[in-house]
């Protein structure tokens, strides 16, 4: 194997995956392997995020990309037990056991701790874009707080690097392999 080409089509998923997906792209490029980057239909929030550390990102003006945000939700649903008259209760041994009950409401503490989390998540995401795309974290969460973008914004605003479907990535990766 001389170069890569990684061809994403995905509205995202969750952080770890895709922490996982972009190490080793960073493996792969440590190793002396190009990684270029193929942009499908969709490649936004978790797909965005295993793409920024690509040697090239190719995109077409209509793809759907950035995303750039992280959010959590976390559903509960007392009320609507309290009107048809069911009601639960429970013991527990520490302070947030029963926390993520469905039929109690979230305990704003851990509404707190969830939202820590989720802003260090964002702020992972943010570092991330930077770093890949030599921008400032300041640049970039002025990009994303979640906003998709087409193709065409996106290069506008540093997110993409060239139009160009699977046939210009693997061309481009050729050359950085020199093949």
């Amino acid at each position: 194997v001389k170069a890569v080409v990684l061809r994403v089509n995905s509205p995202g998923g969750a952080v770890f995956p895709s922490e996982q997906i972009r190490r080793e792209v960073v493996a792969l490029q440590a190793a002396g392997k190009p990684v270029v980057l193929s942009m499908g239909d969709v490649a936004a929030s978790g797909g965005y995020w295993i793409s920024t550390d690509a040697d090239r990102i190719f995109a077409n003006p209509s793809t759907i990309t950035g995303s750039i945000g992280i959010f959590g939700l976390i559903p509960t649903i007392p009320r609507s037990l309290d009107r048809i008259g069911v009601h639960s209760d429970g013991v527990g041994t520490t302070r947030f056991a029963g926390a993520f009950d469905i039929t109690r409401p979230l305990d704003p503490e851990v509404g707190a701790v969830i939202q820590s989390v989720i802003e260090k998540g964002y702020r992972d995401f943010t570092s991330r874009v930077a770093h890949g795309r030599g921008r400032s974290i300041d640049e970039i969460d002025a990009t994303g707080r979640g906003r998709v973008w087409t193709g065409a914004q996106a290069k506008e605003r540093g997110l993409v690097d060239a139009f160009g479907g699977l046939d210009e990535a693997i061309a481009d990766a050729a050359v950085r392999a020199e093949l």
